[in-house]
């Protein structure tokens, strides 16, 4: 049950974060590298927790 809540938790950051990874991608004046930031970090966090997930079940 608890795969569940991470996809749930990527699908929903992914929703919140496009419209801010669009402008980035859009718009000169930001760095290229922002948005493969945010989504690295999103992909970090996921990781993360899937390390946990497997800690918690021994």
């Amino acid at each position: 049950m608890y795969v569940y809540r991470i996809v749930l938790f990527l699908v929903f950051s992914g929703y919140l974060l496009s419209p801010l990874l669009m402008n980035g991608w859009g718009n000169p004046d930001i760095a290229w590298y922002r948005p493969f930031l945010i989504w690295g970090s999103l992909i970090a966090l996921t990781i993360w927790l899937e390390q946990k997930r497997k800690l918690d079940e021994r």
